[in-house]
């Protein structure tokens, strides 16, 4: 009678604790204003006064083509442009929440701790470290990047999840057959640092299993289709121009290595817990040959297959997204097959504080979003009513949202040239947006020389030249028809930050 009760409070905690994801993370994406990329990918179909983008949406396929070709081949991408086009941002954010908080329970559920008596607490452990020490800070709350790592996260495991349950398939429904080659091919080709990864473990795990010609049919095709989506990714010219380092405008954030122990530190935790475990413990070095032969073998195999991709890509945070994920169910596949089980005070303390603690962080940050968000939409309505594209607002480029937050809260800044063109052209304007410290709303540009602001920020008429440049950002505009520059000091990164 015990175990029945441990087992309902701690599976009760988990869902609860799920509940809370799905509901605070939808409301981050419903309160975060479009943001990076997102302006990009929603200008290829839509405009502010209709379907008058780039691309008529009925040639997204020429738009896909292209992105193929010069920029990656990642279904992910894809759904970006054509959701942006033809969805409502409120429908989007609302699925995005929901892929954020499936991948949690799939990252449980495929690691053998879902409704498992005893393990309970070690869920939720689990998931508040995904949603917790995962690189949530790194723009994960914008469309595309939502869509490229938490929505693709959730669709290779629930695709990898389905293979499994196909053991005794035999291939004789052709819906269903039609289904899973679907379902294949769109999983390997929503991102290829997290497809090719897996379809790497799975080879290895077949190798183990070469004897026994252990797959169904079923699962057969649903191979071959995920082979194939991964394959349509990952030889995309764009990213094999990137991977040989073709744009010389795309310097790393760091040293390979260090690229690695700042985004993907998880993984190696796992890593070296597992290699001193296999060191120190005779009964896991036996478990060894069992532990490899077992479908485990296919997460650790992804988690280390997927670091390449960290140390080549050269982005620090995200990059480490999927290789954390899978070191995350290599782990809990690890403690099941082993029994490992930790005194119940312990566990059931550290669970209690986990929960809390990301309880509190999730509402207090979607809470704390409202008004950021605020700034971002009046700082649009002040854009759309300037004649010239100048807006005078508190200096978002300085914002920084309280620690509590985890800097999971994203603002636009006016560094990213790009986002702003895209911004106005997404809204016919001529003029790219500026903003200008709430302070010169009473300079008189006409007669203005220089002015300097207590951020740091200055407005001058003579453009800085050489390595004066190196360290500012420099944006041009035109007010009272005259040329200035905004100058603004870059702001230092944090040592895990780009």
């Amino acid at each position: 009678m015990k175990q029945i009760v441990r087992y309902n409070s701690g599976f009760m905690a988990l869902v609860a604790l799920l509940a809370v994801i799905w509901v605070t993370y939808t409301l981050m994406y419903l309160l975060t204003p479009y943001f990076g990329d997102d302006w990009g990918y929603l200008s290829v179909h839509r405009t502010s006064t209709g379907l008058d983008g780039l691309y008529p949406l009925h040639e997204f396929w020429l738009a896909d083509a292209r992105h193929w070709l010069h920029s990656n081949g990642r279904m992910a991408n894809y759904l970006a442009s054509f959701c942006l086009g033809v969805f409502p941002k409120w429908l989007i954010d609302v699925i995005l929440g929901s892929a954020a908080c499936a991948g949690a329970a799939l990252i449980v559920r495929i690691g053998g701790l879902w409704r498992t008596d005893g393990y309970g607490s070690m869920a939720v452990i689990i998931v508040a470290v995904y949603a917790m020490l995962f690189p949530w800070w790194d723009m994960m709350f914008t469309i595309d990047f939502a869509l490229n790592y938490p929505f693709a996260l959730a669709v290779i495991l629930a695709a990898t999840y389905m293979f499994g349950r196909m053991k005794s398939a035999d291939g004789k429904a052709p819906l269903m057959t039609s289904a899973v080659i679907i379902v294949g091919v769109v999983a390997g080709c929503m991102h290829e640092s997290a497809s090719l990864p897996v379809l790497a473990g799975v080879g290895v795990w077949l190798w183990f299993h070469r004897d026994d010609n252990g797959l169904s049919t079923m699962q057969r095709r649903m191979l071959w289709a995920f082979a194939a989506g991964t394959a349509l990714a990952t030889l995309s010219p764009g990213i094999l121009f990137r991977a040989a380092g073709s744009e010389a405008w795309r310097v790393p954030d760091d040293n390979p290595w260090i690229l690695v122990v700042k985004s993907a530190p998880i993984t190696l935790i796992v890593a070296v817990a597992f290699i001193c475990s296999l060191i120190c413990s005779r009964r896991m070095r036996r478990m060894l040959p069992r532990i490899a032969a077992s479908p485990s073998i296919v997460w650790g195999v992804a988690a280390i297959v997927a670091l390449g991709s960290v140390a080549a890509g050269g982005i620090v945070g995200r990059s480490g997204w999927f290789s954390q994920a899978y070191a995350l169910i290599f782990m809990c596949r690890w403690i099941r097959m082993s029994e490992l089980r930790l005194p119940r005070a312990v566990t059931v303390t550290a669970a209690a504080v986990a929960w809390i603690v990301t309880v509190a962080q999730s509402i207090a940050t979607s809470v704390t979003a409202v008004e950021f968000g605020r700034r971002m939409e009046a700082i649009d309505e002040a854009y759309l009513e300037s004649a010239d594209g100048v807006v005078f607002a508190d200096d978002i480029d300085y914002l920084t949202s309280p620690w509590w937050t985890l800097q999971r809260i994203d603002h636009r800044t006016q560094d990213m040239t790009m986002e702003r063109e895209n911004i106005a052209g997404y809204f016919h304007r001529e003029h790219l947006p500026v903003i200008l410290p709430r302070a010169a709303t009473s300079i008189d540009f006409s007669t203005l020389h220089t002015a300097k602001f207590n951020s740091g920020a200055v407005i001058t008429t003579r453009k800085p030249e050489g390595d004066s440049c190196l360290s500012v950002t420099v944006i041009p505009f035109s007010r009272a028809g005259r040329e200035f520059y905004l100058i603004m000091p870059r702001r230092r990164a944090a040592w895990g930050e780009r």
